[in-house]
């Protein structure tokens, strides 16, 4: 099957969940990326509140399309180790997963924006290639946020 659909609050929950059973403690690092028609910062708020819930201490922030990586270490990442030994930085952003800033992400969501999309679709289902190749193919989790309310989770492997 390509996806799964379920509600908002319970798809953030287990997507928590998923994160906490491999990154339990230290500073961790989350980036919230994907298509341009996309709500990352409310896919993050969300992510963000969720793990809220689930007892860690999160900080959320912002990065603008033409934030690099020297820009976003000095000014988010640094700071947030150096005052945050056990929390969750949350960033959502365009970009986040290019080659340049790959490796500051412990783990990554890559959100996807296609209300045509039907519940089997993947790109082995269909035969395409990705367009997008590396973003997609590197982020721990892909989603479809069409119906905000209904999050479906995206599996385009082969498995």
């Amino acid at each position: 099957m390509g996806s799964t659909t379920t509600d908002r609050a319970t798809f953030f929950d287990g997507l928590a969940a998923e994160f906490l059973q491999h990154y339990r403690t230290g500073p961790r690092f989350v980036a919230i990326t994907g298509v341009a028609a996309a709500d990352l910062p409310a896919a993050a708020d969300a992510f963000a509140d969720a793990l809220r819930a689930a007892g860690q201490r999160v900080e959320r922030f912002h990065v603008a399309a033409d934030s690099g990586a020297d820009e976003l270490r000095a000014e988010v990442v640094t700071p947030f180790r150096s005052h945050s030994p056990e929390g969750v930085l949350v960033v959502d952003g365009p970009g986040l997963l290019s080659d340049g800033l790959r490796g500051f992400w412990n783990f990554s969501v890559w959100t996807e924006h296609d209300p045509e999309r039907d519940a089997d679709w993947s790109f082995v289902s269909t035969g395409r290639k990705d367009p997008l190749g590396a973003p997609r193919e590197v982020a721990s989790v892909l989603f479809d946020d069409a119906d905000p309310e209904r999050p479906r989770r995206l599996f385009a492997d082969s498995c």
